[in-house]
């Protein structure tokens, strides 16, 4: 088989494709020829700053701040460059307040009197001229996050507390707020750091604007972490109601406990919340007393009230009631004797063979009192311990009656009986 055209003397054809190729590069490298590159991201430098700032106003560049150049020069020249060598200028002073444009202008450091042509890809840069407006803003202290369980955020505080901020009006006329913020989650001592300022318009977003200038961009900040425990209240009464009316019960708080916070060593020193008597006051009262008591007065110190301003009032009830009398007539016959000696017996004297009993207390507890419930007795042995004796001996006596009344309810006068005491026919 015969072989392809193509292939008959292949070599030298290679070897003539190659010397072309040879000849075209020498021709290229001796002539030199003047040929264009682009080169990317140059950056635009701003010139001429003062002719805006000096009238009271900023500047802003909106477009991208860095441009595409082409850059046409002979290839020896081209070789030696790179984008380091270019900068993209814009001068302020050929501001067009129509359009809102400055034109580009592409300077090199080296080179720049054997290069043909320099040419940005696009021909202008876009700038927003504003008046500057100065301002200040209190900082917010904000802390995020939840400490260790069993300790609660204290006092937030910052190193300053004002920043002065200037820049384009429409930018610094949207702040509404200035923030420092940290996080405490985990944390169970107190910090102290460092944080940048976050800026903030009217619907809480961020606002983020290089050509602001501050008078300070971080803080220090401090937190103050303490500790936490959970006391009971005590509360008292001091006072004394109208008359004829008493304190008929215990005092009713609307909360039992509070927790508080604090160092480890205020906690240790403190088991329970005492409140003044002061704070609960029953003088002339004559119905039930509601008091509102503020916690926070009565702190010792180091100590706060977590949430504070939900648990710091607590309302106290003192039940108040009218005084009730009610008389009882005990049959002497029923009257228990208690102590007396085996050898004595007792024999009342006189003629009347009843005692009238008049307690007095409040409805509640009176009302459904009966005789059974008021245990008269006489006491021998507390009878002889009060009047010092060594023992009973026979004789008359004049002895008290002891009554076993509930809690609240009291005699109206002490009641004496006179009893004879005998000894026993042997």
């Amino acid at each position: 088989m015969k072989k392809a055209k193509i292939f008959e003397n292949f070599g030298l054809k290679v070897l003539a494709v190659f010397i072309s190729i040879l000849l075209w590069l020498v021709v290229i490298n001796v002539s030199d020829p003047v040929i264009s590159t682009p080169y990317s991201d140059i950056p635009i430098v701003v010139t001429n700053a003062d002719s805006v700032t000096s009238a009271g106003k900023v500047y802003e560049l909106t477009s991208s701040p860095t441009v595409t150049i082409n850059v046409s020069a002979k290839r020896s020249i081209l070789d030696s460059l790179s984008e380091d060598n270019f900068k993209a200028v814009v001068d302020l002073k050929e501001y067009d307040a129509q359009t809102g444009t400055v034109p580009i202008r592409v300077e090199s450091n080296k080179y720049s009197d054997k290069i043909e042509s320099m040419k940005s890809k696009n021909e202008t840069a876009d700038v927003r001229i504003e008046d500057m407006l100065r301002k200040q803003f209190v900082i917010t202290p904000v802390v995020s996050g939840d400490p260790e369980e069993g300790y609660v955020t204290g006092d937030v505080s910052t190193a300053e507390n004002i920043v002065r901020i200037s820049g384009a009006e429409s930018v610094v006329s949207a702040i509404r707020k200035v923030t420092a913020e940290v996080s405490v989650e985990g944390l169970s001592s107190s910090i102290n750091t460092s944080v940048d300022l976050r800026l903030y318009d009217e619907d809480g977003e961020l606002i983020k604007d290089s050509t602001l200038t501050k008078n300070i961009s971080t803080v220090a900040i401090s937190v103050q972490i303490l500790a936490t425990k959970e006391l009971p209240l005590k509360f008292s009464a001091s006072g004394v109601p109208a008359e004829g009316y008493c304190i008929s019960g215990d005092l009713q708080a609307d909360r039992e406990n509070v927790l508080v916070a604090g160092k480890a060593a205020a906690l240790n020193n403190i088991s329970a919340l005492d409140i003044s008597s002061a704070a609960v006051s029953v003088e002339g009262a004559d119905k039930d007393v509601e008091v509102t008591v503020d916690l926070t007065k009565y702190l010792p110190d180091g100590l706060t009230l977590v949430d504070a301003e939900e648990t710091k009032l607590v309302t106290v009830t003192v039940p108040i009631e009218a005084i009730l009398r009610k008389e009882f007539e005990v049959k002497k016959k029923d009257i228990r004797m208690q102590g007396l000696p085996g050898e004595l017996e007792a024999e009342y004297t006189g003629t009347v063979q009843s005692l009238n009993i008049e307690v007095e207390g409040t409805a509640s507890r009176i009302n459904d009192l009966t005789i059974d419930d008021l245990g008269v007795t006489i006491d021998w042995d507390a009878y002889v311990n009060m009047q010092k004796l060594d023992a009973l001996t026979e004789g008359t006596y004049r002895v008290p009656i002891t009554l076993e009344l509930p809690d609240g309810v009291s005699p109206v006068r002490e009641i004496l009986v006179s009893v004879r005491l005998t000894e026993k026919e042997k």
